[in-house]
């Protein structure tokens, strides 16, 4: 199949990509830079990973732009818009749906156009997607699945359910490791469509067997407090505290997190702090009682001896390995 992404009203293409069915067991990368003061930056990073397309794409235009996209051939397309200010409004066989941060869908893809139409934000709009041809898809899962009623084909509609999703925190963060991911070759394919095959279960999931309103507010709030933390883990909230600023209660805050990242609020942050540490002891710009005190201890003994827990080393180790 092909998809080709063009943006309307100039010669500048952002994607023509062509891609079997049949998995090749390729892995392919493409960066495209997209910058001028009267559009704005586009940046994107195209992967093919057998069969799987996926794009991964930061837009922070300067004035509504419209991106015009061709499909020749039938897929399934994954559609997730992440951090944003903005909206992104997707229109494709007649219907229009409009995206808000941490929103994601299922789309149908048979051969047609579709525009993407974009506004511009304070933060660029980041925006995750991965087409998969509907034969693959379909070894996946059986045309006549329970899951996808009349989906295929047959349903008037351009996306599985008639309302957006809410990106989960577990989705949130299996994108993220598919980003940040540092294998290379056929490890990394099979680490992506791994990942891909983990994020397509969670999608179907949601949009099937929740209501459309699933836990929206209570996500979101589970966000919002790891943003906090994020932002504050070398002074974090009390779980009391942090429970007041994203009003979740304590109980939902500590079992939601641990559902949703796989961590406690506290090893999280602890988290945060050494893997900051061992950036400041490579950089060698700090002292280790510097360091201590950037992290958030007041106490040097108290910095080495969670620095030993994580890494099983202590701190001046790491520092004389590096000279």
């Amino acid at each position: 199949m092909e998809v080709d992404v063009r943006i309307q009203g100039t010669e500048q293409w952002l994607c023509h990509q062509t891609f079997a069915a049949a998995d090749s067991g390729q892995l392919s990368e493409k960066h495209v830079n997209v910058h001028s003061p009267t559009l704005g930056t586009i940046q994107e990073k195209q992967t093919l990973a057998g069969s799987y397309f996926i794009c991964d794409i930061d837009f922070q235009v300067a004035t509504p732009t419209v991106l015009d996209k061709q499909v020749h051939g039938e897929a399934l397309q994954m559609h997730f818009l992440l951090e944003a200010n903005s909206t992104l409004t997707i229109k494709g066989l007649g219907e229009s749906r409009v995206f808000s941060a941490y929103e994601h869908t299922l789309g149908y893809l048979p051969e047609s156009e579709s525009l993407y139409r974009l506004t511009p934000g304070a933060v660029p709009l980041e925006y995750f997607t991965v087409v998969i041809p509907t034969e693959t898809y379909f070894r996946l899962l059986p045309p006549d699945s329970p899951l996808h009623p009349d989906f295929f084909g047959h349903c008037p509609h351009y996306y599985m359910a008639p309302r957006n999703g809410t990106v989960s925190p577990e989705m949130a963060r299996i994108i993220r490791s598919m980003q940040s991911c540092q294998r290379t070759g056929d490890l990394k394919r099979l680490f992506l469509e791994a990942r891909i095959l983990e994020l397509l279960m969670l999608q179907i999931e949601q949009l099937h067997t929740q209501p459309l309103d699933w836990q929206r507010a209570d996500e979101r709030k589970l966000l919002e407090a790891r943003e906090i933390l994020q932002a504050r883990y070398q002074h974090p909230p009390t779980i009391q505290e942090l429970s007041r600023l994203v009003g979740l209660n304590e109980f939902k805050l500590k079992k939601g997190f641990k559902t949703s990242f796989d961590t406690t609020i506290y090893h999280y942050v602890s988290e945060l702090r050494m893997q900051q540490a061992r950036q400041w002891l490579l950089d060698r710009e700090k002292t280790i009682g510097e360091i201590a005190h950037s992290v958030g201890y007041k106490n040097h003994a108290h910095f080495t001896a969670a620095y030993k827990r994580h890494f099983g080393e202590l701190p001046s180790q790491y520092f004389r390995e590096k000279e």
